[in-house]
């Protein structure tokens, strides 16, 4: 692991790569409430930092199970984003996917979750393209 001084002058010179997985089951989408920043406080959907040596795949799986304890299937991709907040700069590839088990155990990173067909009122607007990209990519 990066030790965290490091890792913070890294985020102020460059973008960091990241997954993420839209997370669907029976029409409903699953949102994860961020206790951290950046968006914190906001609904998100799980994902994190791509380490050295994984595969994308193995990144989302990775990152899907630490957050949510879920196993999921790939479904489609979604797209690759540029996210710029203050405190960071993310290049997120995005992904569909589909869970089989609605039982989700958050890790420390989030306060709550829901599964929604309706998109949440405090959703971080960078999240509202992912949405609409992949309502774009179902019809």
């Amino acid at each position: 692991m990066i030790p965290s001084s490091l890792y913070k002058q890294i985020q102020e010179v460059m973008p960091i790569p990241s997954i993420e997985a839209v997370i669907m089951s029976e029409g409903f989408l699953l949102f994860l409430k961020r206790k951290n920043s950046p968006a914190k406080g906001e609904w998100w959907f799980p994902g994190g930092r791509i380490r050295k040596g994984e595969t994308f795949k193995e990144t989302l799986f990775r990152e899907v199970k630490e957050e949510t304890g879920l196993d999921v299937k790939i479904i489609e991709f979604i797209g690759v984003y540029n996210r710029i907040f203050p405190e960071r700069h993310d290049i997120t590839i995005v992904f569909l996917c589909r869970c089989f088990d609605e039982k989700v155990i958050l890790n420390d990173e989030h306060s709550e979750f829901k599964f929604s067909k309706d998109i949440p009122s405090n959703i971080h607007p960078y999240l509202l393209e992912t949405i609409a990209d992949m309502k774009k990519k179902m019809s």
